[in-house]
């Protein structure tokens, strides 16, 4: 049978089909025939060839465009460092929960797909960065740096100490990806800039002023029935507006000492911490002194040394004559930059050891009064001045009492709220059920609370960091037991999900009076929308407002007032009047602007006064240029990046975020 077969493969046919076969194997894997492919990316990008960029993406001509894959492991890398940044610059307001909302993996996810595109941009038209633009970014850093220039032992303990550790060829190789991103699309951003025509145009528009007048138009009540359709309709294209949020109902546990019963301590314990901290129950004896140094170092000369006395006994025998000024005498005279320009004054001094031995025991032997001969020390020959003394004082047992009591029951009930939580949270982890006997027995202060949603909770679950513990995906879904939530030093807060509603959307039935009203405050909006086009159109046709307002029965207009272009008296309001046609001469310009309350303002442009550039400041100009530049710029790059997103092929499994 084998020689059967040997004769049958020797053939022509049978080389041609072997090597229609072998061209598949070589140019594409025989993994593609014999295995699957364990995709793992949570975005792939695509790029046709530069010398074909309109070739097919289907096979075998996809083989010729570029892959990029963004896996799940860079994702989380990102994502996890952005919610650590996050969370250090909003600390308790920081909201987990909504971190991880599938429309801000998004978010993230289409930055990095954009960071992507940029450097396969960046490499499909031959840039590339050398090592010393690498360089030079990094020695350009502040952190990097040691009296302004770049340190190598900062740069390598920086990166090091780093969150998470980086070696230098990594980060070096961020800085070299960061660069490439920059060398297309940041250059575009920088790129842009206003013409000195531009800026005119641009200030006068925001100097200009217009004098309008304006009056309300009221949504009338509506009390006409709403059919069945009616509320059915509005119900269908307003549900999102009848969803009842998610709501749960908790156990919660209120570790606040200051909630427990005091705690009673004893008369040996009071005494031996006094004991303990007699040292600070003993005020020291204190000195008001000032000082004139003469400075002489430590190992000078001996003539430098006896001129230097020779000086300080001069000033010590001025300072001792009637009617003398050590003041004076200190500020012509102590070389101590530190107390000259104040008369030689050092404040009150205790005897501690806070000032060199020989000035300090020279000090405390003198009497109020008392001028000083000269004092040698390291620093030189001190003339001292003793202006005041105070004698020091010991607290007594019985004066520190209340004191160390307030102490010792803080501690004590720390301590016994600590422990009792740890039993609760213990003893709650192996049965959820327990939480509320658990607190009983170990005399926890406990409350049922609920059903409450994260907008309405109140008392401690109102606390950012209870709030967003409680309110976690996984705490309600299981119905668990939290940690222990530090809300203050010493005192903790533990919660147990007792039960968990998702948000929903309410049926019609349980909302219908709702959507009747709805339709009616609808209505009467469309009605006073539609009185106020007809005043509207009644000024556009040479009408004055005062007679529109009058024909309408409504209450004459307000008097004309010169509006600047900006937030007054609302943004809303100051956007519609400076977005209405100049007025023809003779008429009035009109418009109108719908109120929060549902009501509309009907307004009439009486006349427009030009800009005027001379009351814009000059440097008010130069930074408004930078500023429209940077932003025309960056509008810029992204209509670059949109634009290689269109040509590029983007897949996302969102799935896999």
């Amino acid at each position: 049978m084998l020689q059967a077969l040997r004769e049958k493969t020797n053939g022509w046919i049978a080389t041609t089909i072997l090597g229609l076969l072998i061209v598949p194997f070589a140019l594409f894997g025989i993994e593609q025939y014999v295995g699957g492919r364990n995709d793992t990316y949570v975005a792939r990008v695509q790029a046709p060839p530069t010398w074909w960029k309109s070739a097919p993406s289907f096979w075998p001509l996809g083989k010729l465009w570029t892959t990029e894959e963004i896996s799940q492991q860079d994702f989380r890398q990102q994502f996890d460092q952005l919610r650590q940044q996050q969370r250090q610059q909003m600390g308790d307001a920081f909201d987990s929960q909504q971190f991880e909302s599938a429309d801000n993996k998004r978010r993230v996810l289409d930055q990095m797909i954009d960071e992507r595109v940029m450097l396969m941009a960046t490499d499909r038209n031959g840039i590339g960065v050398s090592d010393a633009s690498i360089r030079k970014t990094i020695e350009s850093m502040p952190v990097f740096q040691a009296n302004g220039k770049f340190d190598l032992a900062t740069y390598q303990r920086t990166l090091a100490t780093a969150n998470p550790p980086l070696s230098p060829e990594i980060f070096e190789t961020q800085i070299r990806d960061g660069l490439r991103r920059e060398a297309l699309a940041g250059r575009i951003a920088l790129s842009d800039f206003v013409t000195p025509g531009e800026a005119g145009r641009l200030v006068n528009a925001l100097t200009e002023q217009r004098e309008v007048q304006t009056v309300a138009v009221p949504a009338a009540i509506d009390a006409a029935p709403v059919s069945e359709g009616e509320a059915k309709a509005w119900y269908a294209g307003h549900g999102a507006q009848y969803t009842q949020p998610m709501q749960a109902t908790f156990e919660v546990v209120d570790g606040d000492p200051a909630k427990m019963a005091p705690v009673a301590i004893d008369e040996a314990q009071l005494r031996k911490q006094y004991d303990a901290d007699k040292a600070k129950y003993v005020a020291a004896d204190q000195r008001l002194a000032s000082h004139v140094l003469v400075a002489v170092a430590k190992d000078a000369k001996p003539e430098a040394v006896a001129a230097a006395k020779a000086k300080a006994e001069q000033i010590a025998e001025q300072a001792k004559a009637p009617g003398a000024d050590f003041a004076a005498l200190a500020k012509a005279n102590s070389d101590d930059a530190g107390s000259k320009a104040k008369g030689g004054d050092l404040g009150w001094i205790a005897h501690d050891g806070s000032m060199v031995k020989p000035f300090e025991d020279a000090l405390f032997a003198m009497k109020k009064g008392d001028v000083s001969a000269p004092v040698r020390s390291d620093f030189g020959f001190h003339v001292i001045q003793l202006r005041d003394a105070k004698e020091g004082k010991v607290v007594t047992f019985e004066e520190a009492r209340p004191e160390i009591e307030k102490a010792l029951a803080k501690t004590a009930s720390d301590k016994t709220v600590n422990a009792a939580m740890g039993v609760l949270a213990d003893e709650a982890y192996k049965n959820p059920a327990s939480f509320a006997a658990t607190a009983a027995a170990q005399k926890l202060p406990f409350e049922k609370v609920g059903p409450v949603t994260p907008a309405n909770a109140q008392g401690v679950l109102a606390e950012t960091a209870v709030r967003r513990v409680a309110f976690s995906d996984n705490l309600l879904k299981n119905k668990g037991v939290s940690d222990p939530i530090t809300i203050a030093p010493g005192h903790s807060v533990m919660v147990h999900v007792l039960d968990y509603t998702p948000a929903r959307q309410r049926p019609q039935a349980e909302v219908n009076d709702q959507v009747i009203a709805d339709v009616r405050a609808d209505r009467a909006s469309k009605a006073a929308a539609a009185r106020a086009d007809a005043m509207i159109k009644a000024i556009e046709g040479g009408q004055m407002i005062t007679e529109v307002a009058a024909a309408q029965s409504l209450p004459a207009p307000q008097p004309a007032m010169t509006l600047p272009r900006g937030n007054v008296p609302t943004p809303a309001v100051n956007k519609a009047i400076f977005s209405t046609a100049r007025p023809a001469a003779g008429k009035q310009g009109a418009g109108k602007v719908q109120l929060p309350d549902g009501s509309w303002l009907v307004f009439a442009v009486e006349s427009v006064k030009a800009g005027d550039p001379a009351t814009f400041p000059p440097e008010m100009r130069a930074n408004l240029m930078q500023q429209i530049a940077q932003a025309n710029g960056q509008a810029s790059a992204q209509d670059y990046i949109k634009a290689m997103r269109k040509l590029f092929k983007v897949t996302v499994a969102e799935d896999r975020l």
